[in-house]
């Protein structure tokens, strides 16, 4: 808009200069004979007021009268004609002028706030925006040349986004690799860390969280145990209880988990699920006995969905639940252990089916396979 001003101004002064100095000129010549018409009349009206006075007054023996002077021509009302004329054409001048820089300054400055249109929209990443400019000159060149980038930087964004979903697939492979070496140490738990973070991701979705979050969900649920790597096989695999010492040890799995992961940056989201997920919303939990929202809300999620696996999943310290029984132990948990609003979502998946609980006949294969059956 600045731009079109500019030219507009830039126009004007262009076009009513000139008039204006012919219009200025055309005054003095008309000024000028409206002065001389003037001048004219003053001289006549003299001479005929003193030829009046010589015809009324006696004539003496042998003076004979002077001729009457003759009426001069009215220059006065040609200098009016002129001077009317004059500021007619200056004030079509200024019109012309007015709507002539009007029309190029609009065609000049269109284009380019077309490019700075375009421009806004690469800088706001929506690449490939083609700016329509026809003209032929310098500007229409920028835009050809403006058009030819955004095509560039929409290719190089479409190979972007394909080498960051290829990258994302591997790390998704390298995390399940990860959760498949962590159920391996303990075969109760194989498919373990799968199905909590396909629940996660249900109770994420079910309370309306944005798409980053269930990522950080699915990450945080398939590596929620990861810090078992450190924890030695005769506790993860003790049918009876742990003695102090080694509940000692296995409460130690969360915070090797989190050191683990540390400096992992696009794990940065699901570290603290990973950390945080046996924290209890009463602050009786563990590592750091976090109390209700102070634990971070992908941990309360995992929480929720690792307590519900593992009532439905078969454990060396418990028998399987069904499903009815594993919500009745998440409602009697809720505002202790559970975060209120978290079991109430969780217990809206589990009825809806979103996802399904493990069937009744895996645990069975599971308690066969490992020769607790």
């Amino acid at each position: 808009m600045r731009l079109f001003r500019s030219i507009l101004l830039l126009m004007l002064v262009a076009g009513t200069v000139p008039a204006g100095v012919f219009g200025w000129i055309l005054y003095r010549e008309a000024s000028g004979q409206l002065a001389q018409s003037a001048r004219s009349l003053s001289e006549e009206r003299a001479a005929r007021l003193r030829a009046e006075a010589r015809a009324t007054a006696p004539a003496g023996p042998g003076v004979a009268h002077a001729p009457t002077a003759l009426p001069q021509p009215d220059t006065s009302l040609g200098a009016g004609r002129m001077l009317r004329s004059a500021l007619v054409a200056a004030l079509i001048a200024l019109v012309l002028a007015m709507a002539l820089s009007s029309w190029f300054a609009r065609r000049l400055a269109r284009p380019v706030a077309e490019c700075v249109r375009g421009a806004l929209d690469i800088a706001r990443g929506r690449f490939g925006r083609q700016v329509q400019v026809t003209v032929k000159n310098e500007v229409g060149e920028l835009a050809y040349t403006f058009n030819h980038m955004s095509r560039e930087l929409e290719s190089y964004d479409r190979e972007n986004q394909q080498l960051i979903a290829a990258l994302e697939a591997g790390y998704l492979a390298t995390i399940r690799s990860l959760a498949s070496a962590i159920d391996a140490k303990d075969p109760s738990t194989r498919g373990h860390s799968q199905r909590v973070a396909e629940l996660s991701a249900a109770i994420g979705r079910e309370l309306g969280l944005p798409e980053p979050d269930l990522k950080a969900l699915a990450y945080g649920g398939l590596l929620h145990d990861v810090g078992k790597i450190g924890i030695p096989e005769s506790i993860l695999h003790k049918a009876s209880s742990l003695a102090e010492h080694e509940m000692a040890l296995m409460r130690e799995h969360p915070a090797i988990g989190a050191e683990i992961l540390r400096g992992v940056d696009f794990l940065r989201g699901a570290l603290p699920a990973v950390r945080s997920h046996h924290e209890r919303w009463d602050g009786t939990g563990y590592p750091d006995r976090l109390l209700g929202e102070r634990i971070p809300l992908v941990a309360r999620i995992v929480n929720a969905a690792d307590t519900f696996d593992a009532c439905t999943s078969v454990r060396p310290y418990q028998t399987v639940k069904d499903t009815a029984e594993a919500v009745g132990i998440l409602v009697g948990l809720r505002g202790k252990q559970i975060d209120p609003a978290v079991c109430d979502a969780l217990v809206r998946v589990i009825q809806s089916g979103r996802p399904a609980p493990a069937s009744e006949e895996a645990p069975v294969k599971r308690v066969r396979a490992i020769g607790l059956g």
